[in-house]
């Protein structure tokens, strides 16, 4: 049996409330204004706000873009439709095929992870929206240092790891900050834009607490509660399969995730800080 990604499972959860409820094609967090109650409806907005500062980062057109980690193409699709040249990167063959399908002929869609790129620089930007913490730190900011034109801008709007983290379960993710930034100076780069937006996007937590809370963890329990009581046979093997194929650990993480009680905007805050960059090559 498939091992089961919480994570990943969760992302996919995240996309389908964001398409279905919030007709929205982003899968980023949002960011939401002091005062705001983060909601399904409202969802959208914040994510437009968050694709807003990112754009800000990026030197007007025309100029040579390579989006890392672009999922289904909706960022490169605006990018392209603004007048830069793009190239895009995921390693899904289906992300890769919906991307291709999006962008047609202009565009160009790398089915591979970002260490393995053998593409051809120089590139004007380099840009990761919420797919740097998926990358090696050393191999990565090697591979952009050698591919970024002379003038070129690396943008990164993700999550990383504040100190306060110390392994335990928390919601966010990513490479320790503090250990980025040592990083960042020993590969030749330096910060020129750095601004935090923590507090802004934890609130999108609440969205994701509350799906879980008020729609997944009574749905799992009415399906559990309807095949005990009408079909108790199948209901024991599935219940003895999950037991003998699913390891522990990650029943204790399904357990945790349909609590949600670790997945809070306090929580994310705590352990986190969730930044929006841009780094240059050092003169």
């Amino acid at each position: 049996m498939a091992k089961i990604d919480t994570k990943t499972e969760g992302l996919d959860l995240y996309v389908y409330v964001a398409k279905t409820f919030a007709d929205s094609p982003w899968l980023h967090y949002g960011l939401w204004e002091p005062g705001e109650r983060p909601n399904i409806p409202q969802l959208r907005m914040a994510q437009e706000r968050y694709v807003d500062k990112l754009l800000a980062l990026i030197p007007p057109a025309p100029g040579r873009l390579l989006d890392i980690g672009g999922g289904t193409g909706e960022m490169a699709k605006l990018l392209l439709d603004k007048g830069y040249t793009v190239e895009m990167i995921t390693p899904s063959h289906l992300q890769a095929e919906v991307a291709a399908e999006k962008l047609g002929p202009n565009a160009r869609v790398h089915e591979t992870k970002f260490e393995d790129f053998s593409g051809e620089g120089p590139f004007d930007v380099c840009m990761f929206s919420e797919s740097f913490q998926y990358v090696d730190l050393e191999t990565s900011l090697a591979k952009l240092k050698h591919i970024l034109a002379p003038n070129g801008r690396v943008i990164i709007a993700d999550c990383f790891r504040s100190d306060a983290y110390q392994g335990d379960r928390q919601p966010g993710g990513g490479h320790r900050y503090s250990e980025f930034a040592v990083a960042v100076e020993r590969a030749g780069f330096v910060i020129v834009e750095n601004e935090d937006v923590t507090l802004a996007a934890a609130q999108t937590m609440a969205i994701d607490q509350n799906v879980y809370r008020g729609f997944v963890a009574p749905t799992v329990d009415q399906v559990r509660g309807l095949l005990s009581n009408k079909r108790p046979i199948l209901y024991w093997f599935l219940k003895t399969a999950y037991g003998l194929f699913v390891p522990k650990s990650e029943r204790e993480n399904i357990v945790a995730r349909l609590k949600a009680d670790y997945r809070s905007p306090e929580a994310f805050a705590t352990v986190n800080t969730y930044r929006f960059l841009a780094l240059e090559k050092r003169a």
